[in-house]
C-alpha cells in the first residue's frame, strides 16, 4: 500500500461520495450503540461497501489514465508530422 500511495490518494479523489457515506455510516453505527458482534457485523457492511466504491473509482482512474496515454500519444503523431 505505501508504494502505491500516490496513487491511492488520486483514486480516493474521485470517491468523495464514497468518503461521505463511509463517515455517515461511522455516525450511524455509534449511534447506533450496538457492541460486540454487531458493531463489528455493521463496521464489514461499511467496510465492503466502502471497497466496492474504491474498486469502482480505481476503474474510472484506469479509464481517465487511458484516455490521457491516447491524448498525449496522438499529441505527439501530429507534432512528429508537422
Amino acid at each position: 500500500m505505501n508504494s502505491m500511495g500516490q496513487c491511492y490518494e488520486l483514486i480516493t479523489q474521485l470517491t468523495q461520495h464514497t468518503e461521505i457515506k463511509r463517515f455517515h455510516e461511522d455516525r450511524s453505527i455509534t449511534a447506533s450503540k450496538a457492541t460486540g458482534t454487531e458493531r463489528q457485523r455493521l463496521q464489514v457492511s461499511r467496510d465492503i461497501e466502502n471497497v466496492k466504491g474504491l474498486m469502482d473509482a480505481a476503474g474510472e482512474f484506469a479509464k481517465l489514465m487511458d484516455e490521457v496515454v491516447d491524448l498525449l500519444t496522438n499529441d505527439s503523431r501530429q507534432q512528429a508530422a508537422a
